[in-house]
């Protein structure tokens, strides 16, 4: 009997309980502490994404979850934009933003293009999948107040 109750309570934890792949983590110091979040994707679908349709620029989406199982946080997540082109020296960033969103992207602190920095450490594509890692330094705005996040991200996205 024991074994049954046992057996029945640890499917009944892990039922409901849709648990995300992670594909990487962003890390920053955001208003006095520092914090991890979570890039994560499950079955194909994803709130981060990565484009390279247009052939010469590859467009990214980091959508933070502040938690790892989380799949579309809309309460303490974050999103870096940025799109990476070939520039003189390499593979560089540009057209970034970044958000930080309280409730949805109706009570958000955001930052274009002026006040958000991106720049790559790696930038590796295979047949199988493109890993991007970087910093980044925002200075985002809500409500006339200014903040300012630094941090750093390491993301692989699987390719089709």
């Amino acid at each position: 009997m024991k074994r049954i109750i046992t057996v029945f309570a640890a499917f009944a934890l892990g039922a409901g309980v849709a648990h995300a792949d992670t594909l990487g983590t962003i890390t920053a110091n955001w208003q006095g502490g520092e914090r991890t979040w979570f890039v994560t994707a499950k079955d194909g679908e994803s709130q981060s994404s990565h484009d390279d349709s247009a052939k010469v620029v590859d467009m990214f989406t980091l959508w933070g979850n502040p938690e790892e199982a989380d799949l579309a946080a809309t309460k303490n997540a974050i999103s870096l934009g940025f799109n990476v082109m070939r520039g003189p020296k390499g593979k560089e960033a540009h057209g970034t933003e970044f958000y930080y969103l309280l409730s949805g992207f109706s009570d958000r602190w955001e930052a274009g293009e002026e006040e958000t920095k991106v720049k790559l450490d790696l930038f590796e594509k295979t047949d199988t999948a493109v890993h991007v890692k970087g910093t980044f330094r925002a200075s985002p705005t809500r409500e006339g107040e200014t903040a300012k996040i630094d941090g750093v991200f390491d993301v692989t996205f699987p390719l089709d």
